[in-house]
């Protein structure tokens, strides 16, 4: 993973039998854990990729993450609204890019790591 300027915080939830993770800074990103096997994950990711942006840790193989929302979240957080313009869609997209490399390191530090060693 590139060295970023932003130091992501998440909120790790379950909704609907579904892992995310929430990022507590811009761009306030909803983010899903998509569970997969070493077996099955180029073929996971492949899928994934035609829907959206994908995420992974650079040696883990069980999982990876999708982009659900974010911004203002359908509106739950109106001060959180990002307008996105012809100007400033391409740092946008860096910036997801960004939070969604960040929760994958992340999620394989403190959840997939602490597992493994109980």
């Amino acid at each position: 993973m590139k060295t970023s300027r932003t130091i992501h915080s998440f909120l790790l939830s379950q909704q609907e039998g579904q892992t995310l993770l929430t990022a507590q800074e811009y761009p306030w990103s909803v983010l899903q854990v998509i569970p997969t096997t070493p077996a099955d994950f180029d073929r996971t990711v492949t899928v994934l990729k035609k829907r959206g942006m994908v995420a992974h840790h650079d040696t883990d193989r069980t999982f990876c993450i999708i982009h659900l929302t974010s911004g203002d979240h359908d509106g739950q957080h109106p001060e959180r609204y990002i307008p996105i313009t012809q100007n400033n869609y391409m740092q946008f997209i860096e910036d997801l890019k960004d939070v969604m490399a960040q929760a994958a390191v992340w999620y394989e530090s403190n959840v997939i790591k602490r597992l493994k060693t109980h």
